[in-house]
């Protein structure tokens, strides 16, 4: 268990993270300039990672693990919680946005529908029932990248619509598929 002083120090050290991604790559960013804007001395960085992508997956770790504990009390509560989800993820998309835009695509995809109340949520969108196991592959990867497309382009907006009108959208692609 962390004491309060290292949790305070992970979380400043972070922050100045999140902050520096909004504007530019991690590739751009020194671990001088993350300890210059936590305010936070280099060897404390150092006691806890070993480089700026250690702290952006510590950082991606907190948010996923943050988000399923979340997720699963809404799908405990309503198993057809899409708006619900929809609207969660809406409450975090700053953090979301930037770490989609930190995190090779592939990677942030897979984490993200690897969360079970994620996965199975966006899971229930598809009826793969009939087809062969190759072509449900396909299927799911088809509904899962488009999903993330959308979610993608949906958060990332200036003024988003509301939560219910996405939900609504990717309700109407179920009854396609």
């Amino acid at each position: 268990m962390e004491n309060q002083r290292i949790r305070l120090s992970k979380s400043m050290l972070k922050g100045a993270l999140l902050k520096l991604l909004k504007e530019k790559s991690l590739n751009q960013i020194s671990i001088y300039e993350i300890c210059q804007t936590a305010q936070i001395n280099r060897t404390t960085f150092y006691k806890y990672y070993g480089s700026q992508t250690d702290l952006l997956q510590e950082i991606e770790t907190d948010f996923f693990s943050q988000l399923n504990e979340d997720l699963k009390d809404i799908i405990d509560q309503a198993p057809n919680a899409l708006g619900q989800v929809l609207d969660h993820l809406y409450e975090q998309r700053e953090i979301f946005c930037i770490l989609v835009q930190a995190t090779p695509t592939r990677e942030f995809t897979d984490q993200l529908f690897s969360i079970p109340s994620i996965g199975s949520l966006f899971q229930s969108l598809m009826d793969t029932e009939n087809y062969s196991e190759t072509q449900a592959r396909y299927i799911r990867q088809f509904v899962f990248q488009g999903a993330f497309a959308v979610l993608c382009d949906w958060l990332s907006r200036e003024d988003p619509e509301p939560a219910s009108e996405i939900a609504e959208v990717m309700g109407q692609l179920k009854s396609r598929l």
